[in-house]
């Protein structure tokens, strides 16, 4: 791979902008809107598409805000160097101008159909959190927790524009939601920049856990393995839980080939968990791969537990769209299905 700065051709400055706003991983975060409000009974479409785009949004503000502080972390990195804003071609202020344009759009679409005092609290909360990692995230000790903690408020924020009686379920759902975005930034995103977080002094949780690189060998620690294992457990434990409320009551439905997949789901999970906690070599897009297939597994774990309360139509949504929408947007910027530069 090329490890200096490159020039892109006039034609591919439209690819370079829409890498810059990592559309691949928008659905997902869009997703975790629309379940918060498919749980509290929402179902007329156009609001949800409404709160699809949000969510959108959301993703975008903060995802290029996070490319705009960490771009001294990010030039540290030989895998990087071609990423928008290392390379040169566009320029932080250009990016700073979209992060805050998404997230002035989001807030006009909040206003414009959800004019209520709880939906725009709860989304101040979850920008509010996410920016505070964005901005000083690998500075300060569990700054993955605020990432997570955007998650967790994005889902009650999708939850409050249907009702703001919430229940005991979407609690629950928001807080596996919160260990499953932690176990995504701390272990994942930990592990697949700690090249260059070692180098540019950055503090993450996998660098304070002492994970480093030692002659192209991936070194963790006993401490970074309980870590790992202890925010994983925690949420299988919360999708359970959720699993047994009244409005699901899963295990007493009889829902065998539900049984069945969540089983296997655990198992691929658990097993590309000890994949790349055990990788004996730093080979970052090695990882990634297994990245996304444990992303992938631990993500549809969540709405296949809420097949008794959405039915499987809108579980096959939850399911398929943000699966469908990143390979389709991950072929189209980097010609990989499953293999963002990231």
């Amino acid at each position: 791979m090329n490890q200096g700065k490159y020039h892109m051709k006039p034609a591919s400055t439209l690819k370079t902008y829409l890498q810059l706003l990592r559309p691949q991983g928008a659905a997902a975060t869009a997703a975790a809107v629309l379940i918060g409000a498919l749980i509290m009974g929402q179902r007329d479409s156009s609001l949800l598409a409404v709160l699809f785009f949000i969510g959108v949004l959301s993703h975008t503000y903060v995802f290029v805000l996070n490319e705009y502080a960490d771009i001294n972390v990010d030039q540290q990195s030989h895998y990087l160097q071609q990423k928008p804003l290392v390379s040169g071609v566009i320029t932080k202020q250009k990016a700073l101008f979209i992060s805050l344009a998404s997230l002035a759009a989001a807030y006009g679409l909040t206003l414009i159909f959800f004019p209520l005092v709880f939906p725009i609290v709860l989304l101040t909360l979850s920008f509010l959190s996410a920016s505070v990692y964005d901005l000083f995230g690998k500075k300060i000790p569990a700054g993955d927790v605020f990432i997570a903690g955007s998650c967790f408020f994005i889902c009650l924020f999708g939850a409050s524009t249907v009702t703001t009686q919430f229940t005991s379920l979407i609690f629950i759902v928001a807080c596996a939601m919160f260990f499953h975005i932690l176990f995504n930034n701390a272990v994942e995103g930990g592990l697949k920049d700690v090249d260059h977080d070692t180098t540019a002094g950055a503090k993450t949780t996998a660098t304070r856990l002492g994970v480093t690189i030692v002659d192209n060998r991936l070194i963790t620690t006993p401490r970074f393995m309980v870590f790992s294992y202890g925010v994983k457990i925690t949420y299988i434990a919360l999708v359970v839980l959720a699993s047994l409320q009244p409005e699901l009551n899963l295990w007493y439905s009889g829902e065998i080939i539900v049984f069945a997949l969540i089983g296997v789901l655990i198992l691929v999970m658990i097993g590309s968990m000890h994949m790349f906690l055990h990788h004996p070599l730093f080979h970052r897009p090695r990882l990634i791969k297994i990245f996304s297939v444990h992303e992938i597994s631990s993500y549809v774990l969540g709405p296949i537990i809420l097949i008794p309360l959405l039915g499987y139509e809108y579980v096959a949504f939850l399911l398929f769209l943000p699966i469908v929408w990143f390979v389709l947007w991950n072929t189209l910027l980097y010609g990989k299905p499953m293999e963002p530069q990231v």
